[in-house]
């Protein structure tokens, strides 16, 4: 099973795969003409799979971009879709949840949910989970069997974020924060509950700019906390923090057991992706509409980059960020609006964040990019799907 099975890689949302070299230069080896344009692409052993606005999944071989199958749908697959090692699992516009056989496309089972689907699915222990206009419903991913729902008041904006207990005390996540270094910044008007340090955790941001922690296995709710506008791409879970960018250019920290915001920072002008967070290099990464990505430390929410007279709000593109920044090793990939990608160095602590390498792609870029060891697979809006292979002498860390 591929480690990028879902959008930005994994139910946390990380967006990082720091298991391999990144790229120092990269070299297009085939592009893959589709029927309009494609979302974020995920991966298997050997195969992309990647859906269209149009309503079309394909699934392509990874290492030449030959089509395998097309499945057509009724309305747009353009989220990310879900591989997992019984099927393969798509979010259709019309609000239908449809498990395909990955092998064949031959479809498994359909469940209909309350309302348009717009977001990418997340899968994580054995439960499928859906965000669509009427709320988030969790869904067996076996069966397609509705296991809960909760109601939201406006349709959920972007991908839920799923965080267990397990994987907290794997990575030491979720320890008491020390309160006379960190200055928290309560938020009056957040609900929160007690003794919710244990449980299995879904978060999820809404078009009315709120986000709301769910316990995973029963969809009660845990803590909900507002954002400045609609969140974009979803939340991204970190180091136990819940990082969170939204439309009017706010980005909050919230810790993940109680909702509190740890930090927040604030732009002129609307984030356009989720956050990729790299907690070792105490740095947090977030592209926005004026054509910059954003580069803040996870401390203080402080701009990271220093000039020669005054701190840099990040790294200027050429245009308006359209995907969330994903890294590879030490290298963090991101596209813009002129059809640009770049390769940008965030080894070390990431305070120069020099610019790598740039592929122009002359469309757009559409949806996410999705990594393997040694490649990224990424779509544009002339209906085109993209892989770009490297080989690298950084060391891996």
């Amino acid at each position: 099973m591929s480690d990028w099975n879902q959008f930005k890689g994994d139910p946390h949302r990380s967006g990082v795969r720091r298991d391999t070299a990144g790229p120092n230069r990269v070299t297009e080896v085939w592009t893959a003409d589709l029927v309009g344009p494609p979302g974020s692409p995920v991966l298997d052993r050997d195969t992309v799979f990647v859906g269209t606005r149009r309503g079309d999944c394909y699934a392509l071989e990874r290492e030449t971009g030959r089509r395998r199958w097309t499945v057509e749908t009724a309305g747009e697959v353009e989220t990310a879709p879900v591989v997992g090692r019984d099927g393969l699992y798509l979010a259709v516009g019309d609000g239908t949840v449809r498990a395909l056989d990955p092998r064949t496309g031959e479809q498994r089972w359909e469940t209909e949910l309350a309302g348009a689907l717009e977001s990418p699915l997340a899968l994580s222990d054995g439960l499928l989970y859906a965000g669509h206009a009427a709320g988030l419903s969790a869904l067996e991913a076996e069966t397609g069997t509705p296991v809960w729902t909760h109601e939201t008041e406006t349709a959920v904006a972007g991908a839920p974020a799923v965080d267990r207990a397990e994987d907290r005390e794997r990575r030491g996540w979720g320890a008491d924060p020390d309160e006379t270094e960190i200055d928290l910044l309560s938020l009056d008007d957040a609900e929160m509950d007690e003794g919710v340090s244990d449980r299995d955790r879904v978060y999820v941001g809404t078009a009315a700019g709120t986000v709301i922690a769910l316990e995973a296995g029963t969809g009660e709710k845990l803590w909900n906390a507002p954002t400045s506008g609609a969140v974009v791409d979803g939340p991204t879970v970190a180091d136990g923090r819940v990082y969170v960018a939204d439309e009017d250019g706010t980005l909050v920290a919230f810790h993940a057991d109680t909702g509190q915001s740890w930090f927040t920072y604030e732009i002129q002008d609307g984030f356009t992706s989720s956050p990729t967070v790299l907690p070792g290099a105490d740095a947090t990464f977030v592209g926005a509409a004026d054509g910059y990505l954003h580069v803040t430390d996870t401390t203080f929410g402080r701009r990271k980059l220093r000039g020669w007279l005054f701190s840099k709000k990040g790294v200027a593109l050429d245009g308006p960020v359209r995907s969330s920044p994903v890294v590879a090793g030490d290298v963090l990939c991101i596209g813009d609006a002129t059809g640009s990608l770049y390769g940008v160095d965030v080894s070390g602590d990431a305070e120069d964040c020099d610019l790598d390498w740039f592929v122009d792609l002359e469309r757009g870029i559409a949806g996410t990019p999705a990594l393997a060891a040694d490649a990224l697979f990424v779509g544009t809006d002339d209906g085109r799907l993209h892989c770009l292979e490297w080989e690298s002498d950084r060391s891996t860390p």
